[in-house]
This record gives C-alpha cells, sequence and structure tokens, in this order.
C-alpha cells in the first residue's frame, strides 16, 4: 500500500518536472512564436497531458476536488472558445454564412459549402496553440496540489525571467546581439532575450517579476523585532538568505525591463506593482487585528520603487526611456493608426469574426496608404481577439480576467502568507495585461499567453488548497 503511494507521488512529480521545464522552453525558441515553435509546444504540452491521462486511467493521478471546482469554470470557458474556432473551420451552408457573417460570404470565392474563417488553414494552427494554451492550464490545475509545488512553480519563473533578464542584458551591454542562437535581425540596441520583439520579453518580464514579487511578500516576517539585537540579527540573516538573493533576482529583471526601452511594458510595471500595492494594502486591512501587516508591506512597496526605478533605472538608461516617452506623439503612432482601421475591421465581422489567425491577411484590406507596411497582428489584444473570433467570443475569454482577478483579490484576504503573495502577483500580472494588451500584442504569443494563464490557473490552485 505504501509502495503504491510512493509510486504515484513519484510518477506524478516527474510530471510536474516536465511541465516547469515546458514553462521554462517556451520563451527559448523565439517565445514559441514561430509556426514550428508552437508545434513543437503543442507537442510537449500534449504528450504531458497523455502521460497525465494515462497516470490517471490507472488510478496513480487524481484531481484534487476542491482544486477542480475552483478552475473548472475558467477551463470551460476556455474549451467554449476553441469549439468555436473549431466550428469557424467547419464548412457549412451558403445560407448560414451569409447570414452568420454576410462580409466573409460575399468574399468567399469557393462554390458550395464554406466555412466562416477567411484563413481556414491559420485558423486550424491557432486552434492548435489554443488547445495547448487550455492543456497547460488544466495540468497546472492536477499537477499544483500543494503549497510546495506553487512555490516551486512561482521559482521556476522567476528563475527563466531572471535568465532571459541576464542573457538580454549581456547581449546589450556586449554588443554581441544574438537572439535564439542566430544574429538577430531586429531589435538591435535594446534587450530582446530570446524573443524577437522587445515589446514581448517586457510582457515576459512583468509576468515574471509579478511572480518574484508575489513570492518575496508571501516569506515577509509578521513579527516586529523587540529591540535592537534582535532587529540587528534580522538584517544579517535577511542578509545571508534566500530572499536576498531572490531580492537581487527582481533587480537584475528590472534593469533588463529598463534596457528593452518598452515604453508601455514600463509603464504598466509600475503602475501595476502601484495598484497591486495599493489592493493589498486594502485588502490585509480585512484579515483582522490578529494580522497587522499594513506598514511592513508599505515599506516592502517603497523599497521596490526607491531601489528599481530611481537607483537601478538611472544606472541602466532610465532617462533615455523617459526621454522616449515625452518624444511620443500619440496620434502620429503607427499602432494607433493601425487599431482605427482595425475599428472598421470590425464592423466588418462583429458577430463570428473572419477566423482565428486571418488578422494578417484581411487587415490588408481596411490598411490605407497612409500606414506602410505588413502588420501580422493588431497592435491591441483586444480588437485581434474581437475581429478574429467576432464579439461574443472575445467577450466569453475576457471574462476569465474579472474572474481571476476576484479571486486574486480573495486570496488576499487569507492568513496564509502564500495565497496573499500568489494574490498579489496574479493582480499585478492582471494590471499589467490590461494596460499593455492595449498598444501590444503579448496574448498572441505562445510563450507569453502560457505563461500568463499559467499564473491565472495558479490562483484557482490556491483558491481550492486548503489554507485559511
Amino acid at each position: 500500500m505504501t509502495k503504491g503511494i510512493q509510486s504515484e507521488i513519484k510518477a506524478e512529480s516527474i510530471l510536474f518536472f516536465l511541465f516547469l521545464a515546458s514553462l521554462v522552453w517556451a520563451p527559448l525558441p523565439f517565445a514559441s512564436a514561430r509556426v514550428w515553435g508552437v508545434g513543437l509546444l503543442a507537442v510537449i504540452i500534449g504528450s504531458i497531458l497523455c502521460l497525465w491521462l494515462l497516470l490517471a486511467l490507472l488510478n496513480r493521478a487524481s484531481l484534487s476536488t476542491t482544486i477542480w471546482q475552483a478552475g473548472c469554470g475558467p477551463l470551460v470557458l476556455l474549451l467554449l472558445v476553441q469549439a468555436w474556432i473549431l466550428l469557424q473551420t467547419v464548412p457549412l451552408p451558403p445560407g448560414v454564412v451569409a447570414a452568420l457573417s454576410p462580409q466573409a460570404y460575399a468574399w468567399q470565392v469557393v462554390e458550395g459549402w464554406r466555412p466562416i474563417s477567411l484563413d481556414p488553414y491559420a485558423t486550424r494552427h491557432h486552434l492548435l496553440e489554443g488547445l495547448t494554451l487550455c492543456g497547460g492550464f488544466f495540468l497546472c490545475l492536477a499537477l499544483v496540489n500543494s503549497q510546495r509545488r506553487v512555490v516551486l512553480l512561482l521559482q521556476v519563473l522567476v528563475f527563466s525571467g531572471t535568465f532571459q533578464a541576464v542573457y538580454g542584458a549581456f547581449m546589450v551591454l556586449s554588443g554581441l546581439e544574438y537572439g535564439f542562437l542566430v544574429e538577430k535581425y531586429s531589435g538591435r540596441g535594446v534587450a530582446t532575450g530570446t524573443f524577437v520583439n522587445r515589446n514581448h520579453l517586457a510582457g515576459y518580464l512583468n509576468m515574471c517579476l509579478a511572480a518574484g514579487i508575489g513570492l518575496l511578500l508571501s516569506q515577509l516576517a509578521t513579527r516586529s523585532p523587540r529591540n535592537w539585537r534582535e532587529r540587528a540579527r534580522a538584517w544579517l540573516q535577511l542578509l545571508l538568505s534566500p530572499k536576498m538573493r531572490l531580492r537581487i533576482y527582481i533587480a537584475i529583471m528590472v534593469v533588463t525591463l529598463v534596457l528593452t526601452r518598452a515604453r508601455m511594458g514600463n509603464i504598466a510595471f509600475f503602475t501595476a506593482l502601484a495598484v497591486a500595492g495599493l489592493i493589498a494594502l486594502y485588502a490585509s486591512r480585512q484579515i483582522g487585528s490578529s494580522y497587522n501587516f499594513n506598514w511592513r508591506l508599505a515599506i516592502f512597496l517603497a523599497s521596490l520603487f526607491l531601489v528599481d526605478m530611481l537607483i537601478l533605472g538611472k544606472w541602466f538608461g532610465f532617462d533615455e526611456l523617459l526621454e522616449r516617452l515625452s518624444q511620443t506623439n500619440a496620434p502620429q503612432e503607427a499602432r494607433v493608426q493601425s487599431s482605427a482601421y482595425a475599428a472598421d475591421y470590425l464592423q466588418a465581422f462583429p458577430l463570428t469574426g473572419s477566423g482565428a489567425g486571418s488578422f494578417y491577411g484581411v487587415f490588408q484590406n481596411f490598411q490605407q496608404p497612409d500606414l506602410r507596411g505588413l502588420y501580422l497582428h493588431a497592435h491591441n489584444d483586444y480588437l485581434e481577439f474581437a475581429v478574429e473570433l467576432g464579439v461574443p467570443a472575445a467577450v466569453l475569454l475576457g471574462a476569465i480576467l474579472p474572474w481571476a482577478g476576484f479571486t486574486a483579490y480573495q486570496l488576499q484576504r487569507r492568513e496564509n502568507p502564500l495565497a496573499r503573495g500568489v494574490g498579489f502577483a496574479v493582480t499585478m500580472t492582471l494590471v499589467w495585461v490590461t494596460m499593455h494588451s492595449a498598444t501590444d500584442f503579448n496574448l498572441q504569443i505562445a510563450a507569453n499567453s502560457l505563461t500568463f494563464l499559467t499564473l491565472l490557473a495558479l490562483t484557482f490552485c490556491c483558491r481550492g488548497l486548503a489554507v485559511k
């Protein structure tokens, strides 16, 4: 009996570490933003999922009932969106297509039954990517079933973010300018890590920073020293503790975030830190008089601002970033103009969308001569989801965000430090994505969307864990 339980735990632990390895792998091959990168990520996540299902059939793996109850709702929403994407590729009678999407019917060149999607091949590719992300969300719910595993997942995200930060900063400061095993062909002079676009590295660092700050927050002492001896001992212990290493990792990621020169990436980080901090301060008041946390949290957040923004940022080009921000003229920005034309695009496909992944081909029909270049994505996640999937499916997908946000707030009202740390990390991530998605397409990049959904899933894992 005991050997069987130990074997079950060992097999499930191997899958958990494979899942963590997939989270580290996803950003490496150009953020898995290439067709082959998505395919390889699908093979990795799909294999881990199949192995888990096999163990479940053999009664050597199981879902935590409380975690499943907390996280099955958001997973169902994700799967419903994938079902709609699948329907976009299915040939339908011409009359049905004409009723659902008159513009798609008018532009179709095939005779007889036809799909809603104007680019069925790209839509199938996005369906594969979407199912991969759903698999990652499920694996997080299935495998992150203890507080120790929650901590390990956060630590792995910090490790991955620190690696990207060190690599990206080294490439900029050394002048080597290599991305993923090849010389960079874009983004020279700024940090991109193994990503192609600096904004997407900035988005990834935002999520890893949120994980690191949440982890550090969960480790803060809750008892104040009674005298100067205890205070001195506490400072010495801090200097020699893993918390100091974690603080250094956070500082390294902030330095590289500044070196990306990503305007919204940096603005969103400091805004997210401030907003999440205010929410955490308010939530900590709800815990009760038995836990006096407000001042300690306020000092902790203030130290992040002072050290990261005023000192490290000043040394590594914060002035250059501020200069770039001051020179920004929003009405003349190409991404702002493209969003205006994408709004016209949306009016043509409001209900059903033009098909997942079809933006790059369809947008050219709405792009005016004053906007030059080929746009593979809208520089606005909200618009891209809406024009490709249709407004109803985009709203269904977006409903996960307030759901996760409310759950994160509930976690911050618990007495358990780890639950509060995860709640803070997810709150910060949600504020970042709400801002950054308005000017970029981080969620169209497989590595970033997988990391984002993993953090959201972690919220529901913590809600289901038996901690107060």
